[in-house]
């Protein structure tokens, strides 16, 4: 359910230094309402809610210049399942959403996109393997020029439960392979909600690591050097309860947040917000940097890499992080000479059954694929093979050594 981000109601008031927040009281009709999403392009909120015993869904309503009127289920978007929480593009025309349990899906939630056309809801398209996983994505938020798409995912190869991740769009218009934030913004608990603020540069996401206010919390933080900075408890908006979900609002300095408060009569309201410029993260201004002239690098021969640098975690197929330096020289190789193929093996240890481990040996092959796929390769020259833990690189006699069997091997192919 997307709904899990709520986890227990706090029966304690806001800190004292808390921003005072008020309830849309024309918006919180529901058991809950929650994740909110205003499109000034539309002049409309999206936002989940959830009635008593009842799935979730999109709703929509209109700001008529004072307040919102005709909260709404999206008819054309919601089915039998769960929906939550929407993004759209700049000009209101593309939604983005999670869909569960869908008969197109990969499993769990994943993510789709919806166009409007005619006055309607396109019907929805699963974003893809380079988005989705097996597990459970939700909760998007895309950029502002809608380059960049966040999101939360429980999907292996994370820091803990759920993470945040973020997919590029490549000089094409497509969606590039997601990658997570790394170590800096996620924790061994849950990160949810992210949200880009363009003005500010700023990431606000939501967390219930160790030492919050309590329940989820909000945070922010930035991209310094191509490195995230350790993120900041944003104080003056969290309580012992839960917050989670924003978004910029009508007015100037206005948010819509939603949270749970002690008092309201639904689980989760949505609140709008005035939140003062002085509460976000200064964007630091560094120093022009003059990169040095370098020659032109020299044509790779694959022979001479060794792909030992591709270790899997146990039971893991993702890619390691950051990208190893073998796989950025295969990607150059495969765009240097345009008609080699290659096969791409995948290995495992001897640990487990051979049902699992061929399936395993697989899945690493694949990621290997689509790595390169989204580096321009085409497809039609990359073959895969799973050899479960049938070829070992080294006899497994212990830990160090069944490392280096979980491994990848490329194969030069000719015509």
């Amino acid at each position: 359910m997307l709904a899990a981000w709520i986890f227990s109601f706090s029966v304690w008031g806001l800190s004292s230094d808390s921003l005072t927040s008020a309830p849309i009281t024309e918006l919180n009709l529901q058991k809950a309402q929650y994740f909110p999403h205003y499109s000034p392009a539309r002049k409309e909120i999206f936002f989940t809610s959830r009635a008593d015993q009842s799935d979730e869904e999109l709703q929509v309503a209109t700001w008529d210049g004072e307040k919102f009127i005709h909260p709404q289920a999206i008819t054309s978007i919601n089915q039998d399942t769960n929906e939550g929480t929407a993004t759209l593009s700049q000009d209101g025309n593309t939604l983005i959403f999670s869909g569960c349990e869908y008969r197109n899906s990969f499993g769990g939630c994943d993510l789709y996109e919806s166009y409007w056309v005619n006055e309607s809801w396109t019907k929805p398209r699963n974003l893809g393997i380079l988005i989705n996983s097996h597990d459970w994505e939700g909760q998007p938020s895309l950029s502002q020029d809608g380059k960049k798409l966040y999101f939360s995912s429980d999907r292996p190869g994370g820091q803990g439960k759920r993470d945040l991740w973020v997919s590029e769009k490549d000089a094409h218009g497509r969606w590039k392979l997601a990658v997570n934030l790394g170590s800096q913004i996620n924790s061994s608990t849950d990160e949810q909600g992210p949200y880009w603020l363009e003005k500010q540069e700023v990431l606000v996401f939501s967390s219930d690591k160790k030492g919050g206010q309590g329940g989820l919390d909000f945070y922010q933080s930035q991209l310094e050097n191509n490195q995230w900075l350790v993120p900041k408890n944003i104080l003056e908006l969290n309580s012992s309860g839960n917050e989670a979900g924003i978004c910029l609002g009508i007015h100037e300095n206005e948010y819509f947040i939603s949270r749970n408060k002690p008092g309201q009569a639904t689980e989760e309201e949505l609140h709008r917000i005035i939140i003062p410029n002085s509460i976000w993260m200064v964007k630091k201004v560094l120093p022009t940097k003059v990169d040095p002239v370098v020659p032109a690098p020299s044509k790779i021969k694959l022979l001479d890499v060794s792909f030992d640098d591709i270790q899997f975690a146990t039971n893991q197929w993702n890619i390691p992080s950051p990208i190893p330096s073998s796989l950025l020289k295969l990607a150059h190789y495969l765009q240097e000479n345009p008609i080699q193929k290659i096969e791409i093996r995948g290995h495992t240890d001897e640990i487990g059954q051979a049902k699992s481990n061929q399936v395993l040996s697989e899945k690493r092959a694949n990621s290997i694929k689509l790595y390169l796929i989204n580096q321009g390769i085409a497809a039609t020259r990359i073959q895969t093979k799973g050899l479960s833990f049938l070829k070992p690189k080294v006899a497994p006699v212990q830990a160090e050594a069944r490392k280096l069997n979980r491994r990848i091997e490329i194969v030069l192919l000719s015509d």
